[in-house]
């Protein structure tokens, strides 16, 4: 239940805090006095999207918040407990800010939420009717949505989806293979070509890397050998003289007899006698290395060549090497689903006919449960609008077979006679404005009985009705306020009257600035306001007996 609303520099509202009761709330006053504001404001706490815009002239931002309080077996318990917000007293505030800029902030709890989630709270809290959505009534997609919410079919359609979907992806499975399969017939000669290219190459990965380095090496081969030789003959000596290793160790010969006479050189003679170790070593390596060098032309060009069948590849097959081995494999699997296409699609047509037969099982409960549903439905808001002024009205709901689709395979249409003798037609063709506010709040009346959301807020609940019609959606909505908290915006006494707590909303102007305010009225301060939405004259004396009339009436 709402307890508590309070805005802040919304709009022409500067500070305004509303205490709302339980039963049946009714929020009135002059046209244009904002009463449209106060709705506006509720309707950012149902995760509406803000606008910067709706922040009073001259502030920083606006500041909207609502305490409710929740029964103990409320279901929205357990989607706060599994987002960590605790509830104390049953009691949980909700708070959003929006900046001038149209950023802005929500806290349930104190805790910051986004706006998805304010919008999975708050259509738990608050069912919200204003005129807009008499109008999408007309929409068939709108009334499948009240049929299956009042026949409990949530169960029925999951399924329902569940197999339409599987039915769906196999469905585009089929079509993409077959398409494969066409493709790959229409390419068959080309891929087969392009398959034994490659295989008569037989590339394997990085092997063009390896073949450069080893063509590189081949190709500098003289220049290789030639200086490796002037290394060994250097260390080792030629036939010129003798080399370095003949130095080194005559070096070392002499530092050791000199390290006799002082032995502070024989740090000197073994570094000496390691230089000579570390020489002969590199010696013996670059002669066996000479030893095993060879040119081969034949080598050479049979590298290149190797190369150049690779190169040929790449060009023709892809980028690299890597990219030419992928398209191989996948060039053998396409003509392999060619040759065993057959075999696959008659596995997917016997897959797809299973899901077809699951699908159309679905679909036939949902549409029995729907059928079921349509029945009482149609006779309980049948019952409630001859009850609202509509006694010879004829109001039943369509389940007509169709195509399956997302939701089904029933055409769902809300169908009306409001007249004796007139054929049923859909609403949408013939229903007025006042007959649509009707039946609107037949069906919340009806829904509500069957639903947990505590609060129902009706905007212009009176459209395009008045006379005794209007004081029978009075009394259906008190009945209505018995099981729920109902706060409405309202024009006609006769509605007003019937409610246990009223606000009026006025908008002044004082030094300047246009500020709308509302008060909550009871005593005579309320049968004046009666008396006002009865003539216009808050202070005529028929108008305040009258007022005096309705409220000891109701």
């Amino acid at each position: 239940m709402l307890e508590q609303l309070q805005i802040r520099n919304f709009a022409l509202i500067e500070d305004l805090r509303i205490n709302f009761g339980e039963g049946f709330n009714v929020i009135s006053g002059e046209t244009g006095a904002g009463k449209s504001i106060i709705l506006g404001a509720l309707n950012l706490l149902l995760g509406e999207k803000a606008d910067g815009q709706i922040v009073r002239s001259g502030c920083d931002e606006t500041v909207v918040s609502a305490v409710f309080h929740l029964d103990d077996d409320n279901p929205l318990y357990g989607w706060l407990g599994e987002h960590g917000l605790e509830v104390e007293d049953g009691l949980l505030l909700i708070r959003r800010t929006v900046k001038a800029n149209g950023r802005g902030m929500i806290y349930v709890q104190s805790q910051p939420m986004t706006r998805a989630d304010l919008a999975t709270i708050s259509d738990a809290l608050i069912d919200m009717s204003g005129q807009h959505d008499h109008q999408s009534l007309l929409s068939k997609e709108r009334q499948r949505l009240v049929l299956d919410s009042f026949g409990d079919c949530g169960g029925e359609l999951s399924d329902y989806v569940a197999a339409y979907a599987s039915r769906e992806a196999l469905k585009k499975e089929y079509a993409e293979l077959s398409r494969r399969i066409a493709a790959g017939a229409r390419e068959e000669d080309y891929l087969r070509f392009a398959l034994e290219e490659i295989a008569k190459v037989e590339p394997k990965p990085g092997e063009d890397e390896a073949l450069k380095d080893e063509i590189q090496l081949i190709s500098q081969f003289e220049h290789i050998h030639e200086n490796l030789t002037l290394v060994h003959d250097s260390l080792k000596g030629s036939g010129s003289g003798d080399g370095a290793l003949a130095g080194l160790h005559a070096a070392t010969t002499a530092m050791a007899r000199a390290a006799k006479g002082d032995p502070a050189l024989s740090a000197y003679t073994a570094r000496l006698e390691s230089l000579r170790i570390e020489c002969e070593d590199i010696q013996d390596s670059v002669r066996d290395y000479l030893s095993n060098m060879s040119y081969s032309q034949e080598r050479l060009d049979l590298l290149q060549d190797r190369l150049s069948r690779l190169q040929r590849l790449k060009k023709k097959y892809g980028p690299s090497l890597d990219e030419v081995i992928a398209y191989a494999a996948r060039t053998e699997e396409s003509l392999r689903q060619t040759e065993n296409g057959s075999e696959a699609l008659a596995e997917l047509e016997r897959r797809l006919g299973r899901a077809e037969e699951a699908l159309v099982e679905q679909g036939r409960g949902l549409s029995a449960k729907r059928r079921k549903a349509a029945l009482l439905l149609g006779k309980e808001i049948a019952s409630k609008l001859r009850h609202l002024g509509m006694g010879s009205v004829v109001f039943s709901i369509g389940v007509e077979s169709c195509e399956y689709g997302p939701n089904g395979c029933d055409q769902i249409e809300f169908l009306i006679s409001a007249n004796p003798g007139e054929p049923l037609r859909p609403i949408r063709e013939i229903a007025s404005g006042g007959e649509l506010s009707r039946i609107m709040l037949s069906i919340k009346t009806v829904l509500a009985e069957n639903d947990d959301v505590e609060t129902m807020v009706f905007d212009e609940v009176d459209a395009g009705i008045g006379g005794a019609v209007a004081n029978a959606v009075g009394e259906q909505i008190q009945q209505l306020s018995r099981k729920r908290q109902v706060v409405a915006i309202t024009h006609l006494a006769s509605i007003a009257a019937r409610a246990d707590f009223q606000f009026v909303v006025a908008k002044n102007v004082e030094q300047g600035r246009t500020y709308t305010r509302i008060t909550p009225v009871s005593d005579d301060a309320r049968v004046h306001e009666i008396a006002r939405m009865l003539s216009g004259d808050s202070e005529s004396e028929v108008s305040l007996e009258h007022a005096k009339k309705l409220l000891d009436s109701d």
